[in-house]
């Protein structure tokens, strides 16, 4: 009877410690996939009001500013990450864009060729939108900075 009763707590950690691994990773995955989308609780407090079935889905690119035509809203960036390919892809402004420059708020015409930066967008008729434009100076911002060492 003593080696049943064993077994039995052995059965019963052996659960426990399933169920802690199940619920860390189930946490993680949650919170951890903003550029899936997120959990449907985080969508509802980031995302815009109308989220449907068919929503776009958000989407990044890391790049280099490749052209730039503020008359029509529109640039080009140059992916730096291979997985997303080695042609510049173009975006057109979407209704309420931010766009920032080191942090600081910008516009389309203070986009220069050759800056570096992270674009957010979504796809909508089978155009790139940009939703949030993260710019930084080329060169990593050292112009006008004195260097330390």
């Amino acid at each position: 009877m003593h080696q049943r009763g064993i077994s039995t707590v052995l059965f019963l950690v052996t659960i426990v410690l399933i169920a802690g691994s199940l619920t860390g990773c189930g946490g993680q995955s949650g919170s951890g996939s903003q550029q899936d989308g997120g959990s449907k609780a985080e969508q509802g407090k980031n995302a815009p009001v109308k989220q449907g079935k068919n929503a776009p889905k958000k989407k990044i690119l890391f790049g280099t500013v490749a052209f730039v035509n503020p008359k029509t809203e529109g640039f080009s960036v140059r992916p730096t990450i291979d997985e997303q390919g080695n042609k510049p892809v173009a975006f057109r402004l979407a209704h309420e864009t931010s766009i920032t420059l080191d942090g600081k708020e910008a516009k389309l015409e203070d986009m220069k060729k050759g800056q570096q930066a992270q674009v957010e967008y979504v796809v909508r008729n089978e155009r790139n939108r940009a939703r949030s434009v993260k710019l930084f100076e080329a060169g990593g911002g050292s112009q006008g900075g004195k260097k330390t060492g």
